[in-house]
């Protein structure tokens, strides 16, 4: 496991997130191998009460599949068009940026989760007790919105030996096609919570875990901090969890999502007039990548100019624009239709 401690708070700099802020509350500190955490603060930064809380990386396990399923719901396996059984479970969560003392919503950050189902099996993989290989349930991603949120809607997890019941997510940052950032680790539940789910069907038929947290050796390692606080309604469970992340650096996010406001035809030259276009931004036609797109020197942030664009659009015709960022926020389509 890679020990990335940049992305966590430690207590000097947590100090300084105290007086920035102003009203935390501080319930306690933990010191791990992975560095100082701390457990609970609540800056009141934004209206959704955005939580800055550094949480430990942990392993990413054997069972990652970089699948690129961009959905909410991660209960069909579109393979098979079969939903997977289970009690539903509801998580969203909270990403934010921590610089220099400051807590802020993290916007276009690609937010994973995999885990296993009722029965303990991975999707896409091989092991000694299943082979799913082709299958695609139980995996899927979400990119933050400009509250530096996402949520996912599948099932509370299985279990499988040797292990307490957890979900894996990874939060990476892009710059084109380029990583930038990344940030794995794991979330646990409380074990009174699953004795309880887990005497329902589908669950019940595989018998007792025999791995609680206490016994796990990888939530030994910061598992309290990576614990949802899940509840209950009327169709299964839900929990948020809020993350705050450190070392990044401010060209890695967005100053807002790219927005297209017009549009106009200049020979063979489409030009894209809009908001928020960060450099290197990439324009989409019918769904097409254009090569040939660059910032306007006068105006980068509101004008991208693709040069030979404008010969592929005819007269009369309506076409869908799109704008991607260098950190992969895309811009809502824009029909453009070209003057007779």
């Amino acid at each position: 496991m890679t020990n990335h401690t940049s992305n966590l708070i430690n207590r000097r700099n947590t100090l300084k997130l105290i007086g920035a802020a102003g009203a935390m509350a501080i319930v306690g500190w933990a010191s791990k191998r992975e560095g100082w955490f701390l457990r609970e603060c609540s800056p009141t930064v934004s209206a959704d009460s955005l939580s800055c809380v550094a949480k430990p990386q942990q392993t990413e396990g054997p069972y990652f599949v970089d699948e690129k399923l961009n959905r909410s719901d991660i209960r069909l396996d579109p393979t098979t068009n079969t939903m997977k059984e289970g009690t539903p479970f509801k998580l969203k969560f909270n990403v934010s940026k921590i610089n220099n003392g400051a807590c802020s919503p993290l916007v276009g950050a690609y937010v994973d989760i995999w885990h296993c189902d009722a029965e303990g099996s991975y999707s896409d993989a091989r092991d000694r007790s299943f082979d799913t290989r082709g299958q695609k349930y139980l995996r899927g991603y979400q990119i933050t919105d400009t509250n530096g949120s996402v949520e996912f809607q599948t099932i509370y997890p299985g279990w499988y030996s040797g292990r307490a019941v957890h979900i894996h997510f990874k939060i990476r940052l892009f710059a084109a096609d380029q990583k930038t950032y990344e940030f794995t680790s794991q979330l646990y539940f409380d074990d009174l919570l699953t004795d309880q789910v887990h005497l329902q069907m589908p669950y019940a038929k595989k018998g007792s875990r025999d791995t609680r947290n206490s016994r796990d050796g990888i939530f030994s390692n910061g598992g309290n901090q990576l614990t949802l606080n899940v509840t209950q309604n009327t169709e299964g469970y839900l929990a948020t969890f809020d993350i705050g992340l450190e070392g990044i650096t401010q060209s890695e996010t967005p100053t807002g999502t790219p927005q297209i406001t017009g549009a106009n035809i200049i020979g063979k030259k489409l030009i894209v007039t809009g908001v928020n276009f960060s450099t290197s931004a990439i324009l989409f036609l019918e769904g097409e990548r254009q090569a040939k797109t660059q910032n306007d020197s006068s105006n980068p942030t509101t004008v991208l100019i693709a040069s030979k664009a404008g010969k592929k659009i005819n007269p009369g015709q309506t076409v869908r624009l799109q704008v991607r960022n260098s950190d992969n926020t895309l811009s809502q389509e824009f029909l453009f239709t070209r003057p007779n």
